[in-house]
């Protein structure tokens, strides 16, 4: 124990949960029929770590609800999606390790001894090492994202707690609650190159998109510092409300909206200006904040509310309001992108007596796995819808059509069109079949 800040906690004189709570936390168990064992929907997710559930939420941003519960180490902390989003990394402060989720089933692909009470996690802009800050060894643990393996350990300040990585992946940056100070990391030589000091408690650590700012939430101080990381020193200091702890920075920069524990409430700061321009009324203790891609809303974990919050940030308004499991802290933003498709059309025969087009067909694919239960559409090339059919178990969709004279020496010269229009969870696909007289 550095006698630090947790991240989780806040200052340890202020909130803490009794250990007995935390010991008698049941343990989830995944079955067969779990939601969790499935595969998951693309879309748009929220993770949210429960400190005192030893569990992640997961969050379906498209209908605001839990689609996942899955079960991690104990007291998980900071949490980071992968840029290529199969993987969601949580720091488990008590457990003294790194769970690595498989964002397609939302099962624990991997667990990663790290250092003493890890709190804060950041990957790299391509996503090939995390930076991982351990609260009780003062030191940054880097995780080889493809061995998911430790590679190199760096001695930072006492009380290491956020980290962020910059976009031109150059620096990483680490908050020292004991020292109220930044260390910068170089991340070609994993050297700390420089120590900045800032406000009081320094917790969360936000990095502009053009990596030329650096935004610093002082929980003691109830300001947030701006660096210059040029100059490596602090060009601002902004009043916000008490006990600040994370930030997140929008999708343009314009602005750096920041949760403040002690007031149930999100300060909107405005880059340009520096100024703080509304504060939204959020639940009890909010922590991270994610935003969506779009940047339109904001989740936000509600510590003492047992709820995340999600909030339009244009309007100030909540759209909604998520149970989750106990304490919630981290979040992390994901996007799990619709699959490609292959479609490969066969050839169908045509009959004069009577007059029609038999065995029209096409077989739907995906990684080279059969797609079953999706609808694929025949059509002449005149556009004459011909007929519809659902593929199968092993992915092939077969139907029969009567067009029109027409219609039919059309195909019989042109063949066929077969078309899967893409939905939620696969990218459409066409494919050009054959026409033989029988």
């Amino acid at each position: 124990m550095s006698g630090s800040v947790s991240l989780r906690r806040g200052p340890r004189l202020w909130v803490l949960l009794p250990a007995a709570a935390l010991m008698s936390t049941a343990t989830i168990v995944l079955t067969a029929t779990d939601p969790a064992m499935a595969a998951t929907p693309a879309g748009t997710y929220a993770y949210v770590t429960n400190t005192g559930s030893a569990s992640v939420s997961v969050v379906d941003t498209g209908t605001d609800s839990v689609i996942a519960t899955v079960p991690v180490g104990t007291e998980p902390v900071g949490i980071a999606a992968d840029p290529g989003d199969a993987r969601v990394y949580v720091t488990n402060s008590i457990s003294n390790t790194v769970s690595v989720i498989d964002t397609a089933n939302n099962t624990v692909a991997a667990t990663i001894p790290v250092g003493r009470q890890p709190q804060a996690i950041a990957l790299t802009p391509d996503g090939a090492h995390a930076y991982v800050t351990n609260d009780g060894s003062s030191t940054v643990s880097i995780i080889d994202t493809a061995t998911t393996s430790v590679v190199a350990t760096i001695p930072v300040g006492a009380g290491p707690e956020g980290t962020a990585v910059a976009a031109d992946n150059l620096h990483a940056y680490v908050t020292n609650t004991a020292g109220a100070s930044v260390s910068v990391i170089d991340t070609a030589t994993n050297a700390v190159t420089a120590t900045i000091a800032v406000g009081q408690i320094p917790v969360g650590i936000a990095v502009s998109r053009d990596s030329q700012r650096v935004y610093v939430a002082n929980y003691g101080s109830g300001t947030v510092s701006v660096i210059d990381p040029a100059a490596a020193t602090v060009s601002a200091t902004i009043p916000v409300g008490n006990h600040p702890h994370s930030l997140a920075i929008s999708p343009t920069g314009a602005r750096v909206y920041v949760s403040n524990s002690a007031d149930g409430t999100i300060s909107v700061i405005d880059t340009a200006s520096n100024a703080v321009t509304a504060n939204i009324v959020v639940g009890s203790q909010p922590k991270q904040i994610g935003l969506t891609p779009d940047g339109s809303h904001a989740y936000v974990a509600n510590y003492g509310s047992a709820n995340v919050m999600a909030v339009n940030v244009t309007t100030g308004a909540i759209t909604a309001t998520i149970a989750v499991g106990t304490a919630p802290l981290g979040v992390a933003i994901g996007t799990i992108k619709p699959a490609a498709t292959t479609l490969v059309a066969g050839s169908a025969t045509l009959s004069l007596l009577p007059l029609g087009v038999a065995g029209l067909n096409a077989k739907l694919t995906s990684n080279g796995s059969p797609v079953s239960g999706q609808q694929i559409a025949f059509t002449a090339t005149d556009g004459t819808r011909l007929c519809t059919a659902v593929t199968a178990a092993n992915g092939r969709a077969t139907c029969n059509s009567a067009p029109g004279l027409l219609t039919t020496v059309g195909v019989l010269l042109g063949g066929y069109t077969a078309t899967f229009t893409a939905t939620r969870q696969y990218l459409g696909s066409t494919a050009h079949g054959a026409i033989r007289l029988l």
